[in-house]
């Protein structure tokens, strides 16, 4: 491998470092600031439409039982099931009190209060099944970056994929690195002309000398 190569490479791998490192600290940051072990999740349904949309980023913060209200947006995973969902609190049962009315009432079998049930802003019908407290793993802080990780649901292929922005997101993305990679060469080029300028002054200077 020539010298120059060996420089890009080198230079390529700091810049790598340097970014994974900085992502590490920012996502260290958000699990103590926010209180959960998953601060940021990837939306990849549309049930939380148009309020959130599928590619959206968000954040969540850790809540107790006290810290989840009539309308907040949770994130829970149901016992036995590998998968999480992000929806809307619509009833709220406690000890003493509910909160539900039609057309949510049918669903009051709350065993271990407190219990929420569900429902996505883009859904017909609420969810079907209770929500225990122990299920929920936190509640969405407002925050969202809007179809930032579409490039990642259509690179698995996923059926949602099929809007411009799923297009758009990944020539995005290939941009970026076909546009960082096209950087370091035009850098490490320079970088050689001077060095080979700066030699060849040297060797004139020697030569006079």
């Amino acid at each position: 491998m020539s010298q120059d190569k060996r420089k890009l490479v080198t230079r390529t791998l700091t810049i790598l470092g340097i970014v994974l490192g900085s992502s590490l600290a920012f996502f260290a940051t958000l699990v103590v600031a926010l209180g959960v072990s998953q601060p940021l999740m990837l939306v990849a349904s549309d049930s939380m439409a148009p309020t959130i949309s599928v590619g959206d980023v968000v954040a969540i913060r850790s809540a107790g039982p006290s810290g989840v209200h009539l309308g907040d947006v949770i994130l829970y995973q149901k016992s036995l099931t590998q998968f999480r969902i992000l929806h809307r609190v619509v009833c709220i049962v406690t000890s003493n009190s509910s909160s539900c009315t039609p057309p949510y009432y049918p669903y009051l079998n709350c065993s271990v209060p407190p219990c929420y049930y569900t429902k996505g802003d883009n859904n017909l019908a609420p969810d079907q099944l209770v929500v225990l407290s122990s299920e929920v793993h936190g509640v969405w802080t407002g925050f969202r970056i809007s179809y930032i990780g579409m490039a990642i649901i259509c690179l698995e292929q996923n059926p949602v994929c099929g809007g411009p922005w799923g297009v758009i997101s990944v020539l995005a993305l290939g941009s970026a690195v076909a546009s960082d990679i096209g950087v370091e060469y035009w850098v490490s080029r320079r970088t050689a002309k001077r060095q080979t300028l700066a030699n060849e002054q040297l060797d004139q200077s020697a030569g006079r000398a």
